[in-house]
């Protein structure tokens, strides 16, 4: 029976000893080994190879002499090996391709190129640097080019530029690799720097000369060679997905690209790494591709819970056990994969990230709600109802943020909110809405929001019913969820009076996610604050002050505004006539229609009649804030969350 793979014990010198260099397939992974603060991968490498290096010097070191001969010799008779770890290669016509195992052979590669300059830098007692280091890492063919070990266009251009100790610019820098090549060649260098150095300041030439024959003779690599080509593909999804370097969407990468022929694949390389390229620029990493392929995946496959969470760890599986997948990524159909890259891969994942950026810079307010409130099921459930190129993209974008947006802060604001059972619906919406018109989406939705309401004992037919005061009159504060309704508001109301508000200046995450201790957070203010004249108004039928009146009436919606910075703490517990100037100077349009400070040309050039159920309050005699203005505010505070989300 034929071998599938052969394997050999092969040392450095033999591994960067041949006479061609080594190729990256296109489906290969970034080079991502970094020192990060949970592993310091490229310095372990290097403890790991100095332990057995001076083990080998303190307990296996026979020569006294620097003749080279000699110390060559002990080395090769006397030292213990250490074995590096493994790696795979695969032949096609006439070129040798790194299957698994790039990361460490890249690593060593800078390792040789710092070692071969400090050997050119100091005295070496003789030794042939050129031959010795050059020689492994570059071949340099007939017209004077060399072309370094490890072969790739995307970090040649580095690598030539650490080889010639060229200043490397920022500019120059445009992903991961390049960037890791640059960090980790650092490293990789003040390490040897102070490895080298003898404590009176000199280069210490026997320990280098040791070290270098150590390193391309004693340390080991375990060389796998994949006889097949047809075979590479496979064994690379098999080798990696066992690994922990790996990430999800570099494996599926692999899987998808490597059943391309070599034409397609360099096209579709070239696809997926623009790709690539656009989300790095954005954070300088990769964790939202992954994002986005398990938000894609989910919202055109996953029709119940447990195929959504089978996306969300290693979601590459699915290619081979989810049957509408397999349909359309089928693999033994190459047409299939391209096609996918090249249009559906395309089309979503720049959706994608515009659907993001929009929350994000807040160029739509119900997008930027939802960003506010953490509804991210926002993105899955625009995905799903997106078909290819469709004609209705952005009024389907809006639509669902509209309704997520909808859904979400009626559930919160009458009290029903369970965050597992609304999940539970979006996975239904999601279904439901796969690839539908606008007019079905929205018909989902509604039913689908109404039968969630009934079940929690709202007893509505259609979802207009359910703006009915009874519902929201108990409305309260909730947390960071009220900075954003009382946010929300205030939004609404610069945009009907045409006036400045800190919820249009500011983004509505912003003032949402602040907190209290910033001069510049965003903060819940209690118009009824803990003072004796004040909760002297809160009485039982007996007359007495009851404790539960007053902190029920004074945390409902209608008692509560936004204020910025220190101001309530600066405030603290003063009576309204004395807060007065502070709500008028506030920043909040809702803060200003209770004391009476909205200028009369904007109410005005308003036509909605909403204006006329703006009502301001003078203090009393005793410089109170008569309690009625809670419910006569909770009311209004209803009829506006009525015109935003009765839409």
């Amino acid at each position: 029976m034929a071998k599938l793979i052969e394997v050999e014990e092969r040392d450095i010198d033999f591994i960067f000893g041949k006479n061609k260099p080594y190729r990256l397939d296109v489906y290969q992974r970034d080079y991502r080994w970094s020192d990060d603060k949970d592993y310091k991968i490229v310095s372990q490498l290097l403890w790991d190879i100095e332990l057995r290096f001076e083990n080998n010097l303190k307990v296996n070191k026979r020569s006294s002499t620097m003749d080279l001969a000699a110390i060559l010799n002990d080395v090769r008779t006397n030292f213990k090996a250490y074995f590096l770890n493994t790696i795979m290669l695969n032949e096609q016509d006439g070129d040798i391709f790194i299957v698994d195992g790039q990361q460490r052979l890249t690593t060593i590669l800078l390792i040789l190129i710092k070692l071969l300059h400090l050997g050119k830098a100091n005295d070496t007692n003789g030794m042939n640097i050129d031959k010795l280091l050059g020689e492994k890492i570059y071949e340099e063919d007939k017209a004077g080019k060399k072309h370094f070990k490890i072969s790739n266009k995307d970090r040649n251009k580095i690598i030539q530029k650490i080889f010639e100790s060229t200043p490397i610019q920022d500019d120059d820098i445009k992903n991961i690799t390049q960037f890791n090549l640059v960090a980790n060649y650092d490293i990789i260098s003040k390490y040897f720097d102070k490895y080298f150095s003898k404590k009176d300041g000199g280069f210490d030439i026997i320990k280098y000369n040791y070290y270098m024959y150590n390193l391309t003779e004693k340390v080991l690599i375990i060389e796998q060679v994949i006889k097949h080509k047809e075979d590479v593909a496979m064994i690379f999804e098999t080798a990696n997905d066992r690994g922990k370097e790996l990430e999800p969407h570099e494996v599926l990468k692999g899987m998808l690209l490597g059943v391309l022929d070599t034409s397609a694949k360099e096209e579709c390389n070239a696809i997926w790494n623009d790709a690539l390229s656009t989300f790095f620029n954005l954070d300088e990493n990769y964790k939202s591709v992954d994002e986005f392929f398990r938000t894609y995946f989910r919202a055109k496959y996953a029709d119940k819970k447990s195929q959504y969470d089978s996306f969300a760890g290693k979601y590459h599986k699915n290619l081979l056990s989810n049957d509408k997948i397999i349909n359309d990524l089928d693999r033994t159909t190459p047409s299939k994969i391209e096609n996918f890259i090249k249009n559906e891969f395309v089309y979503f994942y720049k959706t994608f990230l515009e659907i993001i950026k929009t929350a994000k810079d807040e160029s739509n307010i119900y997008l930027a709600s939802n960003y506010a409130n953490e509804r991210g099921q926002q993105v899955l459930l625009m995905l799903s109802a997106l078909n290819y190129n469709d004609d209705e993209k952005e009024q389907k974008i809006e639509l669902i943020a509209k309704k997520v947006d909808q859904f979400y802060t009626i559930a919160r604001l009458i009290g029903v909110y369970d965050s597992n059972e609304q999940q539970k619906e979006y996975h239904n919406i999601n279904r439901e809405i796969r690839g539908k018109s606008m007019v079905e989406i929205e018909t989902i939705f509604n039913q689908i929001i109404v039968r969630h309401l009934n079940e929690r004992d709202i007893p509505i037919k259609s979802l207009e019913e359910v703006f009915q005061y009874k519902y929201f009159s108990s409305a309260g504060n909730d947390g960071r969820f009220t900075k954003y309704v009382l946010a929300r508001i205030d939004y609404f109301l610069a945009e009907l009076l045409n006036e400045q508000s800190f919820a249009k200046q500011e983004k509505l995450f912003v003032i949402t996610h602040s907190g209290s201790k910033p001069v510049n957070g965003f903060h819940t203010e209690h118009m009824f604050s803990y003072n004796e004249i004040i909760m002297a108004q809160f009485t039982n039928d007996e007359g007495e002050y009851d404790e539960k009146l007053f902190l029920d009436q004074r945390n409902r919606l209608g008692g509560l505004l936004l204020l910025k910075g220190n101001e309530n703490i600066r405030t603290s517990n003063w009576v309204y006539k004395k807060k007065k100037n502070s709500y008028q100077n506030s920043g909040f349009i809702w803060n200003r229609i209770l004391t009476n400070s909205i200028n009369p040309a904007s109410i005005n050039s308003c036509n909605h009649p909403i204006k006329n159920k703006f009502k301001s309050y003078e203090p009393d005699d005793q410089g109170l804030l008569d309690m009625t203005a809670i419910d006569e505010r909770q009311e209004l505070i209803f009829e506006i969350i009525k015109e935003i989300y009765n839409d």
